[in-house]
């Protein structure tokens, strides 16, 4: 296999599993990243390094250009959160214009179908953006645009990602570690359209080879769990004790994250299963807590994160 695949946030949470993953299926992957301690790191693991910042689309447009395929990764939380991820679909669109490129892999996820009050939603569900992540139904459609120039673009939209020793369930462990305490957002009975990491990676993998241009995917395990049981479950496994965090405090301090986090949503992934061949491997936190406590231990070691 011949085909270069440029990863932005290669270093990130969800954005190292996917390079590895595309590394391990042999594609010569080339991963964008801000630090030059990480690039080292990159570089050891086999992957080529490019050091750049999505907020300077020269730093990699070059790069890009001589890729054949963009999965784009990155997420930096802030008010240039929406500016930069334009600009990396800007640069996607020149590379596709003056060079090479011609597949993207764009991510969304599930909160840009909003509240749902715990009522189950698939793709053609109408879509009502959390105020969080309001902008993102618009890059969505920017992304497929690029079918009209011959690219194959499609979405995946993932669910609340756990494994490993980051992400917010990351701090859920380091919670337990530290203060004894698991702390839930509200009275926990909202649901969380949960996703293994490396099941994340491997539809990446699979949507290189199979997805469909122009379509959309969720990704989540099938579960049904609640907030408060997955926080009992971290809790039980670690000696901890879990607790609630009062709605109004969760808003408060955490503002249109804590809103997002306070928000019901089941999500069917039929469409990953029956298009890529998905079969997530990681189907039930709560049963899997012991196992995800031991990886999150190991991975307070990792080098790449």
């Amino acid at each position: 296999m011949n085909q270069r695949v440029f990863v932005s946030g290669a270093t990130g949470y969800i954005g190292s599993a996917v390079a590895a993953r595309l590394l391990r299926a042999g594609y010569e992957v080339l991963g964008l990243t801000r630090s030059k301690d990480r690039a080292r790191a990159l570089e050891a693991f086999g992957i080529q390094a490019i050091v750049g910042d999505l907020s300077r689309p020269e730093s990699f447009i070059a790069n890009l250009k001589n890729c054949d395929a963009m999965v784009h990764t990155a997420f930096d939380a802030g008010s240039e959160t929406a500016p930069n991820d334009q600009r990396a679909l800007e640069a996607a669109a020149r590379a596709v214009q003056d060079g090479r490129l011609r597949q993207l892999i764009y991510t969304s996820g599930v909160w840009v179908h909003g509240d749902q009050q715990g009522r189950l939603v698939d793709e053609d569900a109408a879509l009502e953006p959390l105020e969080l992540v309001k902008w993102r139904a618009a890059h969505e459609d920017v992304a497929l645009d690029l079918v009209e120039l011959g690219v194959r673009a499609l979405i995946l939209r993932p669910g609340m990602v756990y494994g490993g020793a980051h992400g917010t369930f990351g701090g859920w462990w380091q919670e337990a570690r530290e203060r004894h305490t698991v702390t839930y957002p509200g009275d926990g009975t909202q649901h969380w359209a949960m996703v293994h990491r490396d099941d994340v990676a491997d539809a990446y993998a699979l949507a290189l080879e199979h997805g469909n241009s122009g379509e959309r995917y969720l990704l989540a395990d099938g579960s049904q769990l609640t907030v408060r049981e997955m926080a009992e479950a971290v809790a039980a496994a670690t000696g901890a004790t879990a607790k609630s965090r009062p709605r109004e405090d969760v808003i408060e301090t955490l503002g249109l994250y804590g809103r997002a986090l306070l928000s019901d949503l089941r999500v069917s992934a039929a469409r990953a299963r029956r298009d890529l061949g998905w079969v997530p491997r990681h189907t039930h936190f709560v049963h899997e807590a012991p196992a995800l406590l031991r990886d999150w231990q190991a991975g307070q070691q990792a080098t790449v994160r």
